[in-house]
Parts: C-alpha cells; sequence; structure tokens
C-alpha cells in the first residue's frame, strides 16, 4: 500500500520504520529538514519537506494516489485539516490522532466534518491501558485479543514456578480449564509452540484464555489482583484525570500530586472526589507525607521520562506493591517492560499499534487474494496473530486439527475458532468450516494471505 506519514516525532518515525519493513510505499512529511534526511537516510522510504496543511505539499508525497494517510504532527487542527486535504485529492482513507478534550468528546461529529477514516485517541486510550493493569504485579500483562471473550496474558516464569520443565501438552490439563499457549518468548527470540516445547524459568508466556476462566487461570499462575483501595498518580495531565475519572467510577480512593498551583486548581474543580494536592518540588519527603508509602498502586505520568523512573523506583523503595510507569520513548518501554517492579506504558507504542491494525484492517478489501481480516502484533513486534475468513476453497474443511490429513506448515500455531458469534480455543479435535473466523499465531512477516497458506502443498 502507498502510506503518507505527515508529522515525524517519535510516533511518525517508529511507523516509518515498521510500515517499510513491512514493505510498503512510505512517504514521509515534516517542515524539519533535518528529520526528513534522517529518516529517508535509515529508512526505505521517501521523504518531502514541507508544510503538511499545504495542498502542493500533499499533491508532491502523493495525495492522489494514496492509500492511506496518517496525520501525527503536534497540533490536533493540523492533523484534521491535513486529512480533509489529502482525503479530497484522492486518498482513500485517512487517520489523524488528536488530544484536546473538546475534539476528543465529539469525534463522531469530526469523522464527518473532516471526512477522518479513524481517530487516534492517546491520551484516553493510554489512561484505559493503566487502568487495565492496576492491581496486577509488574510480571504479568494483560492485553485485549480480537474477541470481547478473550484475552492474551503475558506471564514471565519465575523460578520455583510449577511450570518450570513442565512440556506444554501438559499445561492444559493442570489448569484444569480451558486455555492455550500462544506463544512462548525465550531469551529475546519467539517460538511457536507445539506440545513438545517444554517451558524453562525465564520464558515470557503468552496464554490465550476466555474471559468465564480467567480467574482461574490467574489463581493457578499464582497472580493476585490486589484489590485496589488507594491509588497516588503523579503528574495531573490530561492523562491523569481520564484515569482518575475511571478510578473513581470503581469507587477507588485517588490521590493527585502536581507542581503548578494553577492546575492543581483546575482539577479540583473539575475532580471533586479525588484528593488533589500541589507541591512546588515533588522529592522524598512530599510523597511521604503525601503517604506513597500507604498506597495500593503508584502511577507516574509526568510529562518526563527519567523523572517517572525515579519516581517509580523510589515507590518501590517504600513498598508500594503495584507501580506503573509512563514513558514516551519506546525505547525505554522496551528495554523496561521485563522489570518486574515495573509497568511500563508508552503512549507511543499504543499510537503506533493502533495505526497498524487500522492500516491492515482497510487493506484486506482492497487486495484480491486476501482473507485476512485483522492482523495483529504481538511479542514486541516479534510475531503476528491472524484473523481469516474461511470461504468453501479452505482445502482442509471438516478435517480434524489433529488429524495426519490436515497438513499445517510449521510454526504455525491454530489458536481461536469463531463460529456464530461464539469463540472456541482450538484442539486437536476441533474442525474449521466455511463461514469460520480462525485466528492463526505464526512469525512476524509470515507471508500469509489466505488461510490455505497455512497448509503445506
Amino acid at each position: 500500500m502507498k502510506i503518507i506519514i505527515a508529522g515525524l516525532d517519535q510516533a511518525g518515525i517508529l511507523l516509518a520504520d515498521l510500515l517499510s519493513k513491512e514493505e510498503h510505499d512510505v512517504v514521509v512529511i515534516d517542515k524539519n529538514p533535518k528529520k526528513v534526511d534522517y529518516v529517508t537516510d535509515k529508512y526505505n522510504v521517501s521523504g518531502v519537506c514541507g508544510n503538511s496543511v499545504s495542498p502542493e505539499t500533499l499533491q508532491r508525497a502523493g495525495a492522489d494516489t494514496a492509500d492511506v494517510c496518517v496525520a501525527l504532527t503536534g497540533s490536533d487542527e493540523t492533523n484534521l485539516c491535513i486529512c480533509l486535504l489529502a482525503k479530497s485529492q484522492g486518498t482513500r482513507f485517512a487517520a489523524a490522532q488528536i488530544t484536546k478534550q473538546e475534539l476528543t468528546e465529539r469525534q463522531e461529529c469530526i469523522r464527518k466534518e473532516f471526512r477522518v477514516d479513524y481517530l487516534l485517541t492517546p491520551k484516553e486510550d493510554t489512561a484505559t491501558e493503566i487502568a487495565h493493569h492496576i492491581g496486577l504485579p509488574g510480571n504479568v500483562r494483560a492485553d485485549g485479543f480480537f474477541s470481547s471473550d478473550t484475552v492474551l496474558i503475558r506471564v514471565a516464569i519465575q523460578g520455583g514456578s510449577s511450570f518450570v520443565n513442565m512440556p506444554l501438552r501438559e499445561v492444559r490439563t493442570f489448569f484444569g480449564t480451558d486455555l492455550l499457549v500462544g506463544i512462548v518468548e525465550r531469551a529475546g527470540k519467539v517460538l511457536i509452540p507445539d506440545g513438545a516445547v517444554v517451558l524453562k524459568e525465564g520464558d515470557e508466556v503468552g496464554f490465550v484464555v476466555p474471559h468465564d476462566s480467567l480467574n482461574i487461570v490467574m489463581e493457578k499462575l499464582g497472580i493476585i489482583r490486589e484489590r485496589v483501595k488507594k491509588v497516588l498518580i503523579i503528574g495531573g495531565g490530561d492523562v491523569a484525570v481520564s484515569l482518575a475519572e475511571k478510578l473513581v467510577s470503581e469507587k477507588k480512593k485517588v490521590t493527585i500530586l502536581d507542581n503548578d498551583s494553577a492546575r492543581c486548581a483546575v482539577l479540583a474543580q473539575k475532580l471533586p472526589k479525588v484528593t488533589v494536592s500541589c507541591a512546588r518540588e515533588i522529592d522524598a519527603q512530599v510523597l511521604v507525607e503525601e503517604g506513597i508509602g500507604s498506597a495500593d498502586v503508584c502511577v507516574s505520568l509526568t510529562g518526563r521520562d527519567d523523572t517517572n523512573l525515579v519516581l517509580s523506583m523510589f515507590a518501590w523503595s517504600c513498598g508500594v506493591g503495584s507501580i506503573i510507569t509512563k514513558v514516551n520513548s519506546a525505547s525505554y518501554e522496551r528495554l523496561l517492560n521485563r522489570v518486574n517492579i515495573d509497568i511500563t506504558i508508552s503512549p507511543v507504542l499504543i499510537v503506533v499499534e493502533r495505526i497498524l491494525r487500522f492500516i491492515r484492517d482497510v487493506s484486506v478489501p482492497n487486495e484480491a487474494g486476501n482473507d485476512i481480516a485483522c492482523m495483529y502484533r504481538i511479542a514486541g513486534g516479534k510475531a503476528e496473530a491472524i484473523e481469516f475468513v474461511v470461504y468453501d476453497d479452505f482445502r482442509a474443511c471438516g478435517i480434524p486439527l489433529k488429524s495426519p490429513e490436515f497438513k499445517r506448515k510449521k510454526e504455525i500455531l491454530i489458536a481461536t475458532i469463531v463460529r456464530g458469534g461464539k469463540v472456541m480455543l482450538a484442539d486437536g479435535s476441533s474442525q474449521i468450516h466455511p463461514g469460520d473466523h480462525v485466528v492463526v499465531i505464526t512469525h512476524k512477516n509470515s507471508g500469509l494471505t489466505t488461510i490455505n497458506d497455512i497448509l503445506t502443498r
């Protein structure tokens, strides 16, 4: 696909990198020539230096023949205008990032007025991601997975765990409930598991679990989602506001600590059920006075990564059970996501992941011979989970997966089958029929485009 990226901050640069690796035809636009030169020199992309809201600049970038235009500048208004201009020149799909609350509150209207197909709301999405992890220990990540009925739990296997040296064929029996090991990451490498794989200390394992089995699985894993009563949020930006509103609705006691007195006055008026404290300098003494030692969860949401990391380290030293750190740098997130005292959340990675899903979704109806309904990057982009639509021409219809006649390629795992709105985890007795949606997990850049591609010839 031909894709235009307008705006080369962190998200734009990372997106250009990932899309170029997927062999899309990528054109980047930015007013800063140094950024354009940097990206075009480092990645296999083209570049245009200029103002993205200029029709001439968009024309030079090829908006008249582009499949997708993604607007990621620092201005919401600019992003919306870019989408409108690109669509008027012939671009088929447009996505825009917006951050202002007055805009995020009227998304449906904005989509129509500015002809935007997809709106990115990083502040809301970051708050939602943090809320999902409230009370979880640092060695656990819970990700949405293709359906509201299933979830992907990623857990680091620690020494002394019952799973050390356990073959995967025994895992479902151990749990006594429905689940599937979807992926194993070992020493930085991804294994697409089969029954012969044996779990080792240090492995990060992705369990695909139905929601109704989630509590059973977490109990067996020794994961206790602590009952959270008191949450301390450090930093009073828009993400903090959205998060506090979610937590208050769940009857949690929330304190927001910020060093800007004017901002604190706004927060106190906006969030009457939240305790808002102001301190010119947020240091150890202030944090102790604000009761960090009695907090169940500490969330660091200042505008600086280094400050957030130091605050989280201090919270850990005070014995806070659950610590969540916002990091704007994607490299920090990748570095720290295996550290058990921290759950790190990166708004940049959230934005990029959502754009990639959108691009893959809109590519499907326009490519002949493509049965992909959607595609997700998992395991930090080292693997992918692909949802296929099954048609009458599938060569293994009605054949049990365990049958020798079902000749599946190596390193492809059939994870779930959706039939008539019901999600079923696949096992050896499962069969695939026309009309099903089938999710398979495999390595990145697999080249699979139809459900028949999972079979040997």
